[in-house]
Protein backbone atom coordinates (compact mmCIF):
# COMPACT_ATOMS: atom_id res chain seq x y z
CA UNK A 1 0.00 0.00 0.00
CA UNK A 2 0.88 3.20 -0.64
CA UNK A 3 2.18 5.87 2.14
CA UNK A 4 -1.04 8.46 1.91
CA UNK A 5 -0.09 11.92 1.76
CA UNK A 6 -1.90 14.47 4.53
CA UNK A 7 -3.82 15.91 1.02
CA UNK A 8 -4.93 12.77 -0.19
CA UNK A 9 -6.09 11.98 3.93
CA UNK A 10 -7.89 15.62 4.37
CA UNK A 11 -9.68 14.99 0.84
CA UNK A 12 -10.81 11.43 1.57
CA UNK A 13 -12.23 12.80 4.73
CA UNK A 14 -14.15 15.72 2.83
CA UNK A 15 -15.61 13.39 0.30
CA UNK A 16 -16.69 11.06 3.72
CA UNK A 17 -18.50 13.88 5.02
CA UNK A 18 -20.28 15.62 2.23
CA UNK A 19 -21.45 12.10 1.68
CA UNK A 20 -22.61 11.09 5.10
CA UNK A 21 -19.58 6.98 7.10
CA UNK A 22 5.70 -10.06 5.52
CA UNK A 23 2.01 -10.08 2.81
CA UNK A 24 1.46 -13.63 4.14
CA UNK A 25 -2.06 -14.21 5.54
CA UNK A 26 -3.38 -17.40 5.41
CA UNK A 27 -7.12 -18.94 4.75
CA UNK A 28 -6.83 -21.31 8.16
CA UNK A 29 -6.18 -19.28 11.79
CA UNK A 30 -2.63 -18.37 12.11
CA UNK A 31 0.06 -19.38 14.40
CA UNK A 32 -0.50 -17.62 17.85
CA UNK A 33 1.39 -14.12 18.15
CA UNK A 34 3.30 -12.66 20.81
CA UNK A 35 2.30 -9.12 19.37
CA UNK A 36 0.13 -7.29 17.04
CA UNK A 37 1.57 -6.30 13.74
CA UNK A 38 0.38 -3.75 11.18
CA UNK A 39 -0.83 -7.01 9.18
CA UNK A 40 -3.22 -7.36 11.54
CA UNK A 41 -5.23 -4.32 10.00
CA UNK A 42 -4.53 -4.93 6.42
CA UNK A 43 -1.81 -2.39 6.32
CA UNK A 44 1.04 -3.53 4.12
CA UNK A 45 3.80 -1.28 5.43
CA UNK A 46 7.39 -1.26 5.63
CA UNK A 47 8.70 -3.98 8.35
CA UNK A 48 10.73 -0.25 10.14
CA UNK A 49 7.34 1.41 10.08
CA UNK A 50 6.82 3.07 13.26
CA UNK A 51 4.71 1.10 15.78
CA UNK A 52 3.58 4.04 18.37
CA UNK A 53 -0.19 3.57 17.35
CA UNK A 54 -0.61 -0.01 17.37
CA UNK A 55 -1.95 0.50 20.43
CA UNK A 56 -4.21 2.90 19.75
CA UNK A 57 -6.21 0.79 16.88
CA UNK A 58 -6.09 -2.26 19.38
CA UNK A 59 -8.17 -0.35 22.39
CA UNK A 60 -10.85 1.24 19.40
CA UNK A 61 -10.84 -2.40 18.21
CA UNK A 62 -11.87 -2.87 21.70
CA UNK A 63 -13.77 -0.05 22.02
CA UNK A 64 -16.58 -1.50 19.33
CA UNK A 65 -20.24 -2.30 20.48
CA UNK A 66 -21.94 0.20 22.72
CA UNK A 67 -21.41 1.52 26.33
CA UNK A 68 -23.18 3.46 28.97
CA UNK A 69 -21.63 6.86 29.95
CA UNK A 70 -21.68 9.66 32.08
CA UNK A 71 -20.32 13.07 30.96
CA UNK A 72 -21.25 16.74 31.00
CA UNK A 73 -21.78 19.65 28.45
CA UNK A 74 -21.09 23.30 29.03
CA UNK A 75 -22.75 26.23 28.63
CA UNK A 76 -21.54 30.04 29.91
CA UNK A 77 -18.45 28.23 31.79
CA UNK A 78 -21.47 26.32 34.02
CA UNK A 79 -21.21 22.40 33.20
CA UNK A 80 -24.77 20.38 33.27
CA UNK A 81 -24.27 16.53 34.38
CA UNK A 82 -25.40 13.93 31.47
CA UNK A 83 -25.55 10.53 31.17
CA UNK A 84 -26.32 8.15 27.96
CA UNK A 85 -24.73 5.95 25.47
CA UNK A 86 -21.73 5.37 23.18
CA UNK A 87 -21.42 3.66 19.83
CA UNK A 88 -18.27 2.64 18.48
CA UNK A 89 -17.79 0.95 14.87
CA UNK A 90 -14.49 0.75 12.71
CA UNK A 91 -12.97 -1.64 10.68
CA UNK A 92 -9.68 -0.86 10.33
CA UNK A 93 -9.16 -3.56 7.22
CA UNK A 94 -11.18 -2.10 4.83
CA UNK A 95 -11.43 1.27 3.26
CA UNK A 96 -8.69 3.91 1.93
CA UNK A 97 -7.28 4.11 5.43
CA UNK A 98 -8.44 2.69 8.99
CA UNK A 99 -11.34 4.49 10.41
CA UNK A 100 -13.57 4.64 13.25
CA UNK A 101 -17.13 6.11 14.32
CA UNK A 102 -17.60 7.17 17.56
CA UNK A 103 -21.03 8.38 18.61
CA UNK A 104 -21.82 9.91 21.89
CA UNK A 105 -25.97 10.42 22.81
CA UNK A 106 -28.13 11.85 25.42
CA UNK A 107 -31.41 13.51 26.75
CA UNK A 108 -31.61 17.07 26.95
CA UNK A 109 -34.66 19.55 26.88
CA UNK A 110 -37.11 16.80 25.83
CA UNK A 111 -34.60 15.23 23.09
CA UNK A 112 -32.10 13.37 22.08
CA UNK A 113 -28.76 14.65 20.98
CA UNK A 114 -25.85 13.35 19.63
CA UNK A 115 -22.58 14.15 19.06
CA UNK A 116 -20.36 12.16 16.61
CA UNK A 117 -16.51 11.95 16.16
CA UNK A 118 -14.90 10.41 13.25
CA UNK A 119 -11.22 9.94 13.79
CA UNK A 120 -9.11 8.42 10.85
CA UNK A 121 -5.43 7.24 10.49
CA UNK A 122 -3.41 8.22 7.14
CA UNK A 123 -0.22 6.55 7.21
CA UNK A 124 3.24 8.86 6.39
CA UNK A 125 6.80 8.21 7.04
CA UNK A 126 7.03 8.22 9.95
CA UNK A 127 3.74 7.72 11.72
CA UNK A 128 0.26 8.53 11.17
CA UNK A 129 -1.76 11.52 10.52
CA UNK A 130 -4.77 11.24 12.92
CA UNK A 131 -7.48 13.55 11.86
CA UNK A 132 -10.93 13.38 14.17
CA UNK A 133 -13.81 15.74 12.73
CA UNK A 134 -16.70 16.06 15.37
CA UNK A 135 -20.06 16.42 13.97
CA UNK A 136 -22.75 18.24 16.55
CA UNK A 137 -23.98 18.03 18.68
CA UNK A 138 -27.08 17.89 16.70
CA UNK A 139 -30.75 16.44 17.64
CA UNK A 140 -31.46 12.91 16.00
CA UNK A 141 -35.25 13.85 15.28
CA UNK A 142 -35.04 14.82 11.70
CA UNK A 143 -37.62 17.27 11.72
CA UNK A 144 -35.32 19.29 14.29
CA UNK A 145 -31.69 18.70 12.96
CA UNK A 146 -31.56 21.80 10.66
CA UNK A 147 -32.39 24.09 13.71
CA UNK A 148 -29.78 22.40 15.80
CA UNK A 149 -26.95 21.16 13.69
CA UNK A 150 -23.19 22.39 14.58
CA UNK A 151 -20.75 22.63 11.24
CA UNK A 152 -18.05 19.78 11.23
CA UNK A 153 -14.97 20.50 13.16
CA UNK A 154 -11.86 19.11 12.09
CA UNK A 155 -9.21 18.43 14.68
CA UNK A 156 -5.45 17.26 14.33
CA UNK A 157 -4.80 14.72 16.80
CA UNK A 158 -1.49 13.01 18.42
CA UNK A 159 -1.38 9.66 20.20
CA UNK A 160 0.95 8.94 23.16
CA UNK A 161 0.99 5.07 23.86
CA UNK A 162 2.01 5.55 27.68
CA UNK A 163 -0.70 7.84 29.35
CA UNK A 164 -3.32 6.19 26.07
CA UNK A 165 -4.12 9.28 24.98
CA UNK A 166 -5.08 11.28 22.00
CA UNK A 167 -4.43 14.58 22.58
CA UNK A 168 -7.19 16.87 19.96
CA UNK A 169 -6.06 20.07 18.91
CA UNK A 170 -8.61 22.21 16.51
CA UNK A 171 -7.09 22.31 12.95
CA UNK A 172 -7.48 24.78 9.90
CA UNK A 173 -10.50 22.22 7.83
CA UNK A 174 -8.46 20.72 4.73
CA UNK A 175 -8.76 21.94 1.15
CA UNK A 176 -11.67 21.31 -0.32
CA UNK A 177 -14.02 21.83 3.00
CA UNK A 178 -17.65 23.15 2.58
CA UNK A 179 -17.08 26.99 2.56
CA UNK A 180 -19.36 27.63 5.23
CA UNK A 181 -17.24 25.22 7.57
CA UNK A 182 -14.31 27.62 7.16
CA UNK A 183 -16.80 30.86 8.61
CA UNK A 184 -15.85 32.18 12.25
CA UNK A 185 -13.88 34.35 14.50
CA UNK A 186 -10.37 33.80 13.78
CA UNK A 187 -9.34 35.53 17.08
CA UNK A 188 -10.96 32.78 19.11
CA UNK A 189 -8.80 30.31 20.84
CA UNK A 190 -8.92 26.85 19.46
CA UNK A 191 -10.45 24.36 21.00
CA UNK A 192 -8.64 21.42 22.62
CA UNK A 193 -9.58 17.99 24.46
CA UNK A 194 -8.25 14.56 25.45
CA UNK A 195 -9.33 11.37 24.19
CA UNK A 196 -8.50 8.67 26.48
CA UNK A 197 -8.44 4.77 25.00
CA UNK A 198 -7.74 2.72 27.67
CA UNK A 199 -6.54 -1.17 27.27
CA UNK A 200 -10.23 -2.43 27.40
CA UNK A 201 -11.74 -0.37 25.35
CA UNK A 202 -12.91 2.18 27.64
CA UNK A 203 -13.01 5.58 26.27
CA UNK A 204 -13.24 8.87 28.33
CA UNK A 205 -13.02 13.07 27.04
CA UNK A 206 -11.43 15.20 29.61
CA UNK A 207 -9.46 18.63 29.62
CA UNK A 208 -11.46 20.31 27.57
CA UNK A 209 -10.61 23.80 26.54
CA UNK A 210 -12.40 26.76 24.74
CA UNK A 211 -15.47 24.41 23.90
CA UNK A 212 -18.56 25.98 22.19
CA UNK A 213 -21.98 26.35 24.56
CA UNK A 214 -23.94 23.11 24.52
CA UNK A 215 -20.33 21.20 23.76
CA UNK A 216 -19.83 17.47 25.43
CA UNK A 217 -16.88 18.45 27.46
CA UNK A 218 -16.04 15.36 29.15
CA UNK A 219 -17.36 12.03 29.34
CA UNK A 220 -16.32 8.33 30.34
CA UNK A 221 -17.96 4.74 29.64
CA UNK A 222 -19.13 2.88 32.43
CA UNK A 223 -20.38 -0.23 31.07
CA UNK A 224 -20.84 -2.03 27.99
CA UNK A 225 -24.33 -2.51 27.19
CA UNK A 226 -23.84 -4.45 23.78
CA UNK A 227 -21.41 -6.08 21.32
CA UNK A 228 -20.06 -4.94 17.98
CA UNK A 229 -22.28 -5.60 14.92
CA UNK A 230 -20.29 -8.09 13.01
CA UNK A 231 -18.16 -6.46 10.18
CA UNK A 232 -18.03 -7.84 6.81
CA UNK A 233 -15.30 -10.34 5.84
CA UNK A 234 -12.12 -8.54 4.74
CA UNK A 235 -9.30 -10.73 2.93
CA UNK A 236 -6.01 -8.92 2.99
CA UNK A 237 -2.18 -10.45 2.11
CA UNK A 238 -2.02 -13.83 -0.15
CA UNK A 239 -5.03 -16.84 -0.39
CA UNK A 240 -5.73 -19.61 -1.97
CA UNK A 241 -8.99 -21.21 -2.55
CA UNK A 242 -10.75 -24.18 -5.13
CA UNK A 243 -13.80 -22.54 -5.61
CA UNK A 244 -15.29 -19.13 -5.42
CA UNK A 245 -18.44 -20.10 -2.92
CA UNK A 246 -15.44 -20.34 -0.42
CA UNK A 247 -14.97 -16.56 -0.67
CA UNK A 248 -17.25 -13.81 1.24
CA UNK A 249 -15.11 -10.59 0.73
CA UNK A 250 -17.72 -8.67 -1.00
CA UNK A 251 -15.18 -6.75 -2.50
CA UNK A 252 -13.47 -9.83 -4.81
CA UNK A 253 -16.36 -12.24 -5.18
CA UNK A 254 -18.51 -10.40 -7.79
CA UNK A 255 -15.74 -10.28 -9.95
CA UNK A 256 -15.37 -13.52 -10.09
CA UNK A 257 -16.83 -15.96 -12.70
CA UNK A 258 -18.92 -18.21 -10.29
CA UNK A 259 -17.37 -21.49 -12.02
CA UNK A 260 -14.14 -19.92 -11.38
CA UNK A 261 -11.48 -23.22 -9.34
CA UNK A 262 -7.91 -23.16 -8.36
CA UNK A 263 -8.26 -19.16 -7.39
CA UNK A 264 -5.28 -17.26 -5.72
CA UNK A 265 -5.86 -14.03 -4.75
CA UNK A 266 -3.42 -11.16 -3.27
CA UNK A 267 -5.18 -8.50 -1.72
CA UNK A 268 -5.00 -5.09 0.34
CA UNK A 269 -7.38 -2.22 1.08
CA UNK A 270 -6.62 -0.62 -2.59
CA UNK A 271 -7.22 -3.46 -4.71
CA UNK A 272 -6.48 -7.07 -5.64
CA UNK A 273 -5.05 -9.52 -8.06
CA UNK A 274 -6.69 -12.83 -8.53
CA UNK A 275 -5.42 -16.16 -10.79
CA UNK A 276 -8.18 -18.69 -11.87
CA UNK A 277 -8.96 -21.42 -14.09
CA UNK A 278 -12.68 -21.23 -16.18
CA UNK A 279 -13.62 -22.53 -19.46
CA UNK A 280 -14.23 -19.87 -22.03
CA UNK A 281 -17.91 -20.52 -22.27
CA UNK A 282 -18.11 -19.66 -18.17
CA UNK A 283 -15.74 -17.12 -18.62
CA UNK A 284 -17.79 -14.93 -21.37
CA UNK A 285 -20.89 -15.53 -19.94
CA UNK A 286 -19.90 -13.82 -17.19
CA UNK A 287 -18.11 -10.96 -18.83
CA UNK A 288 -21.75 -10.22 -20.89
CA UNK A 289 -23.70 -10.79 -17.54
CA UNK A 290 -21.61 -8.28 -15.85
CA UNK A 291 -22.60 -5.36 -18.44
CA UNK A 292 -25.85 -6.49 -18.69
CA UNK A 293 -26.66 -5.99 -15.49
CA UNK A 294 -24.17 -3.40 -14.67
CA UNK A 295 -23.89 -1.25 -18.02
CA UNK A 296 -25.83 1.58 -18.10
CA UNK A 297 -24.86 2.47 -14.83
CA UNK A 298 -21.44 2.16 -16.06
CA UNK A 299 -18.71 5.10 -16.60
CA UNK A 300 -17.58 3.98 -19.23
CA UNK A 301 -19.20 1.95 -22.66
CA UNK A 302 -18.01 -0.97 -23.04
CA UNK A 303 -17.17 0.10 -27.06
CA UNK A 304 -15.11 2.53 -25.60
CA UNK A 305 -13.16 0.94 -23.57
CA UNK A 306 -8.95 0.49 -25.40
CA UNK A 307 -7.61 -2.97 -25.76
CA UNK A 308 -11.08 -4.62 -25.01
CA UNK A 309 -11.29 -7.71 -27.20
CA UNK A 310 -7.69 -7.83 -28.42
CA UNK A 311 -4.88 -8.87 -27.43
CA UNK A 312 -2.62 -8.83 -24.04
CA UNK A 313 0.96 -6.96 -24.65
CA UNK A 314 3.26 -9.49 -23.01
CA UNK A 315 5.12 -6.13 -20.81
CA UNK A 316 1.73 -4.73 -19.75
CA UNK A 317 1.37 -8.46 -17.87
CA UNK A 318 4.70 -8.62 -15.88
CA UNK A 319 4.38 -4.86 -14.98
CA UNK A 320 1.05 -6.09 -13.14
CA UNK A 321 1.52 -9.54 -12.23
CA UNK A 322 5.41 -10.85 -12.53
CA UNK A 323 5.24 -9.09 -8.60
CA UNK A 324 3.18 -11.47 -7.71
CA UNK A 325 5.00 -14.76 -8.89
CA UNK A 326 2.77 -15.08 -12.11
CA UNK A 327 3.76 -15.72 -15.99
CA UNK A 328 2.40 -13.62 -18.33
CA UNK A 329 -0.22 -15.65 -19.86
CA UNK A 330 0.71 -16.70 -24.25
CA UNK A 331 -2.83 -15.64 -25.72
CA UNK A 332 -4.68 -13.30 -23.62
CA UNK A 333 -7.43 -11.56 -24.76
CA UNK A 334 -7.81 -7.98 -22.73
CA UNK A 335 -11.72 -7.32 -21.22
CA UNK A 336 -13.24 -5.39 -18.80
CA UNK A 337 -15.80 -4.61 -16.38
CA UNK A 338 -17.88 -1.95 -16.07
CA UNK A 339 -16.23 1.23 -14.20
CA UNK A 340 -17.20 3.81 -11.57
CA UNK A 341 -16.68 7.51 -11.80
CA UNK A 342 -14.14 7.10 -9.40
CA UNK A 343 -11.61 4.96 -11.52
CA UNK A 344 -13.07 1.35 -10.07
CA UNK A 345 -13.17 -1.04 -12.67
CA UNK A 346 -11.45 -4.58 -13.34
CA UNK A 347 -9.15 -5.98 -16.13
CA UNK A 348 -9.73 -9.45 -17.38
CA UNK A 349 -6.84 -10.65 -18.96
CA UNK A 350 -8.16 -14.90 -20.45
CA UNK A 351 -6.19 -17.40 -22.13
CA UNK A 352 -8.52 -19.23 -24.31
CA UNK A 353 -6.01 -21.91 -24.62
CA UNK A 354 -4.89 -22.55 -21.23
CA UNK A 355 -8.13 -22.24 -19.80
CA UNK A 356 -6.58 -19.62 -17.17
CA UNK A 357 -7.19 -15.78 -16.28
CA UNK A 358 -5.96 -12.85 -14.89
CA UNK A 359 -7.52 -9.87 -13.14
CA UNK A 360 -6.50 -6.84 -11.37
CA UNK A 361 -9.48 -4.42 -9.29
CA UNK A 362 -9.08 -1.17 -7.84
CA UNK A 363 -11.46 0.21 -5.55
CA UNK A 364 -11.26 3.74 -6.20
Amino acid sequence: MKIISREVLAFAFCTLLLQVSSWEVRAQSPPQKTETTWLDFGLNLPPDFPTNEISLFEGLNLACGTWSFQGATINDQAKTPIEGSVSVIGNPQSGMFPMWRITWTWSAEDSEIASVYILGAGPRKDGFDLMLTRIGPVETSESNNAQRKVLPTIFKGAWNSETRTLKCMEADPPRGFPKQAVEGDASKPKQVFELVVAKDGKLSVHQSQHMPAGQLVSAAATLRTGQAPKMPAVLNGKHSFQSVAEITDSRIKPWLPPEATNISLMSDRGGHFARYQVAEDDFKKFINKLWKDQGEDSAHERESMSGEGEPAQEERMVRRFEPLGWKPLRNAIIYYSPSKSSGAMTTYYYDRDAGVAYHDRGYW
